[in-house]
């Protein structure tokens, strides 16, 4: 049965190990691609049709430190696991920076999704109290669930705080019980 354990997070650190050479490989890109864009910005052959450019690059790499910077805490929570055993105080610091982090990822793409798409807002329209939560609702739930769901990011920062709560709630009884012993 420990064997089992040992593989399934083998697995994981494998698979968190290929996160970090592709996103490391997608920074370098794109950094190298944002450059010439900002001395020539005629030049932006890399760039999906329809996206901003300059919103575009920068967003894809943000996007990439933020995963680098995921696979590193998860690296480390799992390296700490296998020593251990079990998951510490430390652990909820990983839980916060992941959380920070999916929230940071559905800010940065509900951005870049507004600024996209700033056309289809109708700012011009936006006369009266009705008309403006009618089009803030419509292009809130249109951008944004719809068209291009940032709410992914939103529920795994739920679920990840809960499980924090968990975790905070599991490590207060397992401080309590050494000091009962």
């Amino acid at each position: 049965m420990f064997k089992v354990r040992l593989s399934k997070i083998a697995v994981i650190k494998l698979v968190l190990w290929v996160t970090i050479y592709f996103s490391g490989l997608a920074l370098v890109y794109h950094t190298r691609w944002f450059i010439p864009f900002l001395l020539n910005p005629d030049n932006h052959y890399t760039v999906p049709i329809g996206e901003i450019p300059s919103v575009w690059f920068i967003a894809q790499i943000c996007s990439n430190l933020v995963f680098l910077y995921v696979s590193w805490l998860l690296i480390r929570l799992f390296r700490k696991y296998q020593r251990t055993g079990y998951f510490d105080s430390d652990s909820l610091t990983v839980l916060n920076g992941i959380i920070w982090s999916c929230l940071g990822l559905a800010f940065l793409g509900g951005v870049k999704i507004i600024i996209n798409n700033f056309g289809e807002i109708h700012i011009g329209e936006w006369t009266s109290m009705v008309s403006i939560v009618n089009l803030l609702f419509r292009s809130f739930t249109r951008l944004l669930i719809f068209n291009s769901p940032q709410t992914i990011y939103l529920l795994l920062a739920a679920i990840l705080w809960a499980v924090k709560q968990f975790l905070t709630s599991a490590l207060e009884v397992k401080k309590e019980n050494e000091s009962f012993i």
